[in-house]
């Protein structure tokens, strides 16, 4: 899926070459035209994560190199082969020397020399919150821009006249894809007090039936393991916290031993969650969904927007005034009704708070890689 997306991310972004559009602006002068153009940043830092490590590069590199940028991209030190196998096929197309360019290394050494070199011109990364944060203060001092894709908290809010069927299924999807490692998962359901067991009981059902396992043996999964041995770790401690601190397992709650070697973590459902409890603040980034009872669409708003994130949020209801209501009063760059968490190429990714600054995709996305410039023609008479 990755790889087929990735090529198709290719060929929509390259469909913008002939759709970047100035502007002839109004002057107040008699004679004299403005227009605006955009030209290109320069050079792009490009530093990647783990979980999507393929498509990122072509996330960062299509936009860059389609409004005349360079890119230098890092890959993440958790998987560094795939992105120079991705170099292999940027030469074997015969892009110039010099407008591509993977430099691996470690974010402490490669990443830093990048986030100050004064010849960058724009620092692109998709990462953790704490990576964010010291970017954007290393970046300071050459007042490098920052286009950064952080963390989410993606709450889902499941009312009592939605159809709960199609709920519990985008919820599961979006859920245990990627085995939970994605940043606009469903890290929290906000679920209407009269449905919540219906509601539990359907994803009891649907997260117990859950296929996964070792995916170099077969295809016919839907998720893998997690990333290392310590995100097992993290995994498996935030749920017993939340277990210590009155959560109820509803199904999973441990690492998976049955399935051969490998990172596997059962898909939990966590009831009995409360908005204070870690389990529903922390991004989890993995199979574990933990489940707040709310009393109607205000508290669950409410909740959903005193978080720290905003990437992405939803909502699962047959009344047209309240998926209104939730699409102008969450504060989340992204808001599904109705549906999975899993953005669109044609969309803009973004973020608010410490989900990120800027945002990719689409034609908006295209925009964050370039500068502006006005030019002024006084004519004569």
């Amino acid at each position: 899926m990755e790889v087929t997306f990735t090529a198709d991310y290719l060929d929509y972004m390259a469909g913008f070459a002939r759709r970047i559009e100035g502007e002839v602006i109004p002057s107040d002068r008699k004679n004299e035209m403005i227009f605006l153009t955009y030209q290109p940043l320069g050079v792009v830092g490009g530093i990647l994560p783990w979980n999507f490590p393929f498509f990122l590069i072509a996330r960062k590199m299509a936009p860059a190199l389609l409004t005349g940028n360079t890119i230098v991209l890092k890959p993440s030190a958790e998987t560094p082969i795939n992105a120079f196998e991705f170099c292999t096929l940027v030469d074997a197309v015969g892009l110039p020397a010099g407008v591509f360019n993977m430099v691996g290394g470690s974010g402490r050494v490669v990443g830093e020399a990048m986030t100050t070199h004064p010849d960058i011109d724009m620092i692109s990364m998709t990462g953790s919150v704490g990576t964010g944060k010291r970017i954007m203060a290393q970046a300071a001092d050459t007042l490098t821009r920052v286009n950064l894709e952080l963390g989410g908290k993606a709450p889902a809010i499941v009312l009592e006249d939605a159809d709960l069927e199609l709920a519990a299924t985008a919820i599961w999807n979006s859920r245990v894809i990627n085995t939970g490692q994605v940043c606009n998962c469903a890290e929290v359901i906000l679920v209407q007090e009269s449905v919540h067991d219906a509601l539990v009981d359907k994803l009891v059902s649907k997260f117990e039936a859950t296929r996964y396992g070792d995916t170099s043996a077969t295809d016919e999964l839907d998720m893998g393991p997690l990333i290392t041995a310590q995100a097992l770790r993290d995994i498996d401690g935030m749920a017993k916290d939340a277990v210590a601190a009155g959560c109820t397992v509803a199904t999973g709650g441990g690492p998976a031993t049955d399935k051969g070697p490998g990172n596997f973590y059962q898909p939990t459902i966590l009831t009995g969650a409360t908005r204070d409890m870690g389990i529903a603040r922390e991004e989890i980034f993995g199979p574990v969904a933990p489940i707040v009872k709310v009393k109607d669409l205000d508290e669950a708003i409410e909740i959903a927007n005193a978080s720290e994130y905003g990437l992405t949020s939803s909502i699962f209801t047959n009344d047209l005034n309240k998926a209104l209501k939730a699409s102008r009063e969450l504060l989340y760059g992204e808001t599904y009704i109705n549906r999975e968490h899993f953005e669109a190429m044609q969309g803009f990714h973004a973020g608010r708070r410490n989900s990120g600054i800027g945002g990719a995709d689409g034609k908006h996305g295209i925009m964050e890689f370039v500068e502006t410039h006005v030019t002024y023609v006084q004519g004569q008479e």
